[in-house]
């Protein structure tokens, strides 16, 4: 893994996304983050989490004790589909962990929400393999945002595909990267600090295999997709 000196490689993302303090519209979208050049997104949910010791699903985490805010298990894993249909939660684009938060009236104790800003790593192994399959030979690129880095400046690095799960290791790099992508540009990824979900743009052969991924759970969206916690109109009526 190689520490680059300039973020020249990483302009083609600017250059390609709407400046969303220009865009006129409510909420943040998928092409305020993301270039416009591909055909197909997906949003990769970042799992979420039973706690075995909440027995009471109907306790909100701001009506817990300070006993039972601060002490918490991952037990199994929870489909955000699932809860949806739990819940009675109507299928968009813009479905995600908010629109849940929103119909109950606040977060379950129960439920540990996917992380914010990071891939856990049982995601992105399994996200790693099918990125293999349409990433040709050569380097990446792993850009860690300034808010991203103890250094508070922005890291590029450049390495193999596979080094991802390494990089999201250092002391100093917290969780995985803000952006990557391969040196052809045709797909890429990326974790917001402030999302529990990460976003993809690529082929549709892509966004179909990771659809299709047994592990992994993904929502198919486009680039004008609203991606902020209000951005669930049809579960916001």
């Amino acid at each position: 893994m190689e520490k680059l000196d300039s973020l020249e490689e990483y302009k083609w993302i600017r250059d390609e996304t709407v400046y969303f303090l220009t865009d006129k519209r409510e909420g943040s979208r998928v092409e305020n983050f993301l270039p416009k050049r591909f055909t197909h997104y997906c949003k990769i949910i970042h799992p979420l989490f039973r706690d075995p010791q909440i027995k009471d699903e109907s306790l909100l985490w701001r009506d817990c004790t300070p006993e039972q805010a601060s002490e918490f298990q991952l037990g199994e894993r929870l489909r955000l589909m699932e809860l949806a249909e739990k819940y009675d939660l109507k299928f968009s684009k813009e479905l995600s962990a908010a629109s849940l938060m929103k119909k109950l009236g606040g977060s379950p104790r129960y439920i540990i929400s996917g992380e914010e800003g990071e891939i856990e790593s049982d995601s992105l192994k399994a996200l790693v393999g099918v990125l293999r399959r349409f990433t040709d030979e050569g380097h990446c690129y792993f850009l860690y945002g300034l808010l991203k880095s103890a250094n508070y400046v922005d890291e590029l690095y450049r390495g193999d595909l596979a080094e991802v799960e390494e990089l999201a290791k250092r002391d100093h790099l917290y969780g995985t990267p803000s952006y990557w992508w391969p040196a052809d540009k045709s797909w890429c990824l990326y974790t917001d600090i402030d999302l529990n979900f990460s976003l993809i743009g690529g082929s549709p052969e892509l966004i179909e295999a990771l659809l299709a991924d047994d592990f992994l759970e993904c929502i198919e969206c486009d680039a004008s997709t609203r991606i902020d916690n209000l951005a669930d109109y049809t579960n916001n009526e």
